[in-house]
């Protein structure tokens, strides 16, 4: 497992990507360290690729994922768009964690195309949960 996590200074965005199998623990490192990066550069817009990335957790550990997310400083005022690959296997994991995040009032939307992500990172429209 590995990742990267950059800031894309032009657009005001923090870009992470992971690859390979990534566990539970692994999962949580990687959050714990996007989020407070994200607050150190004062952007709430994250881009998260996880196409290259094959989850090893249960579904208990994901409807966990929005309370870690909270204790990160993860808010309503943050905006993540996550990269995805709609054929791979693990896709209905993505599907209830979205719902999951919802319910948290954590904005998430996944998308297949990097500047369509962007965009609505970057767009003006309300936070509401959707696609």
């Amino acid at each position: 497992m590995k990742w990267t996590v950059y800031y894309l200074e032009k657009d005001g965005i923090v870009l992470a990507k992971a690859a390979g199998l990534m566990d539970w623990e692994q999962h949580k490192a990687f959050a714990m360290e996007i989020y407070p990066f994200a607050r150190k550069h004062k952007t709430n817009k994250i881009l998260i690729d996880f196409r290259e990335m094959v989850p090893s957790f249960t579904i208990l550990q994901i409807d966990d994922l929005p309370r870690l997310l909270k204790e990160a400083g993860v808010g309503s005022d943050f905006r993540i768009a996550a990269l995805h690959d709609p054929s791979a296997p693990h896709h209905s994991e993505n599907v209830f964690f979205k719902n999951a995040a919802a319910i948290a009032s954590i904005q998430v939307r996944y998308f297949t195309d990097t500047d369509m992500a962007i965009a609505w990172l970057k767009s003006d429209e309300p936070n509401k949960t959707k696609q």
